[in-house]
């Protein structure tokens, strides 16, 4: 279990997980709103970005601060920001960790002894907080009326996945017996980076950590985790350019470029010709346009 696991599983997770964020990207980039219809900014009335400084104001907001889901629902806001920032700063400090071997902080002027304590309780810390806030999403899930009507089966296991993470990832962190040396950590990801990838050390909730981080990544491309960047790509599927014309509304039997002068034609004769313009005028008209 533990060669599989430490030296197979990890290129076959590299390979699905690259592959699989290409297709994933691919396939936005091939996509197109047919009919962009922008009917408010999310901000207010009469606000609208009017320089790249807004512009990237407005991006960093919803990336950093989710601007939309607070205004949409402040409870899901607290749980989800919480986590995804905590989820965020787990990963910079495994990455960082993992590299300077938990002497990252000696660059602010602390010995390696207390930079190796801060990292351990900056560590721990996150670990226990995004925990609870993985819990308090998946009480939505299960508990929350209007959250649950929206629920499917993969949102529930996604989130049973990252709590099975993050558990052994804290069992280890609050048991010293449990815990694997940030040398070790290092040494495992740098045999698989350079080809020679060497075996696991004999701690089972290490080889579930890993196991099951593995199964994310692989699952990422595929899921609604890839909102991580879907929220970025979504600008250019919104804003991308085209040369041809977008194919007509579906029913319509009438070129796109004619079909607001059919739609609003006083001549019934033309409207009786696009079977959608009549149900469309009248949408139009109930709503008060």
């Amino acid at each position: 279990m533990n060669f599989f696991v430490g030296q197979v599983m990890p290129y076959i997770t590299i390979i699905v997980f690259t592959v699989g964020i290409l297709y994933r990207l691919s396939r936005w980039g091939r996509t197109r709103i047919v009919h962009n219809i922008t009917l408010s900014d999310n901000i207010g009335p009469t606000h609208w970005p009017k320089s790249n400084a807004e512009v990237l104001a407005l991006i960093g907001s919803e990336a950093f601060l989710f601007r939309s889901l607070f205004r949409f629902d402040k409870g899901l806001w607290a749980g989800a920001w919480i986590m995804h920032i905590s989820l965020l700063n787990i990963l910079g400090g495994h990455v960082v960790g993992f590299y300077t071997l938990g002497k990252q902080f000696t660059y602010i002027g602390m010995s390696e002894a207390m930079s190796e304590h801060a990292s351990e309780l900056l560590g721990t810390s996150f670990g226990i907080i995004i925990f609870f806030a993985l819990l308090y999403l998946l009480y939505r899930r299960l508990a929350v009326a209007a959250v649950k009507q929206v629920t499917v089966t993969s949102d529930i296991l996604q989130l049973l996945l990252l709590i099975g993470i993050v558990s052994a990832g804290n069992f280890m962190r609050l048991f010293p017996d449990y815990a694997v040396h940030y040398e070790t950590a290092n040494s495992i990801v740098g045999g698989i980076v350079h080809l020679n990838p060497v075996a696991l050390p004999d701690n089972i909730f290490f080889t579930i950590h890993f196991f099951l981080v593995q199964v994310l990544l692989m699952i990422f491309p595929f899921s609604k985790l890839m909102h991580v960047l879907g929220m970025f790509v979504e600008r250019n599927i919104v804003n991308r350019v085209y040369k041809e014309l977008p194919p007509g509304l579906p029913g319509i039997n009438v070129p796109v470029e004619n079909a607001v002068d059919v739609l609003y034609s006083p001549s019934i004769e033309a409207r009786d010709n696009c079977p959608a313009c009549v149900s469309v005028s009248g949408g139009v008209k109930n709503a008060g346009v």
